[in-house]
């Protein structure tokens, strides 16, 4: 969570190292939780948080080792869906209202960015929500007028987002399991013994 916080606020130095961070710590959690849930249910709700935290394992690792090469090879060539082969026919009018309309937003959201490279972070969409809203509606708007996503293809274009949607409802569902244990133990042990440390045993 620190990772994805300080490649997105611009807080970060190195974001590469951070990233080895992430990687390393998930590895270590994954063994701790693990070991944990040893000889439990994996046909339960704690199970099918196990079952999506494997997926980002397993998902993470695929990205980093196959996916990677795909995009190297994605910006060695034309961003145009078909790279240079096949150009698709672009309304070029309105891409330089759009790209204007960007530097004007830009000016007002951080004069000092570059329109080529910038992307709103995590410190733009708090000082400035609406327009780094708009601004990031240009930005998607831009893409698909180019073919952007096209170019890229599903699993290259959607594998972070993927990623992303996954470890949020991982955080949500262990969140939602230590609430369980330390407050409802009465509900998750059902007719068994509590043998763990908790706080109430609502459920009962």
């Amino acid at each position: 969570m620190l990772f994805s916080f300080l490649k997105r606020s611009g807080l970060s130095a190195s974001p590469p190292f951070w990233f080895v961070t992430h990687v390393l710590s998930a590895c270590i959690g994954v063994y701790f939780i693990l070991f944990h849930a040893a000889g439990g249910n994996w046909l339960s709700p704690p199970g099918a948080v196990l079952l999506l935290m494997l997926f980002l394992v397993i998902q993470g690792a695929v990205i980093r080792v196959s996916l990677s090469s795909q995009f190297s090879r994605l910006f060695a060539r034309s961003a145009i869906a078909g790279g240079f082969g096949q150009p698709v026919a672009i309304d070029k009018q309105h891409l330089q209202a759009l790209i204007e309309h960007k530097q004007r937003l830009l000016s007002k959201l951080d004069n000092s960015a570059n329109e080529a490279l910038f992307s709103p972070n995590l410190r733009h969409w708090l000082c400035h929500p609406w327009l780094s809203l708009r601004y990031q509606k240009l930005i998607a708007e831009e893409a698909r007028m180019i073919g952007a996503r096209e170019s890229a293809g599903f699993w290259l274009a959607w594998s972070r987002r993927i990623h992303m949607v996954a470890a949020s409802l991982f955080y949500l569902g262990l969140l939602a399991h230590v609430i369980i244990v330390l407050f409802f133990a009465g509900y998750a042990a059902g007719n068994g013994e509590i043998d763990w440390w908790y706080i109430t045993d609502w459920g009962r």
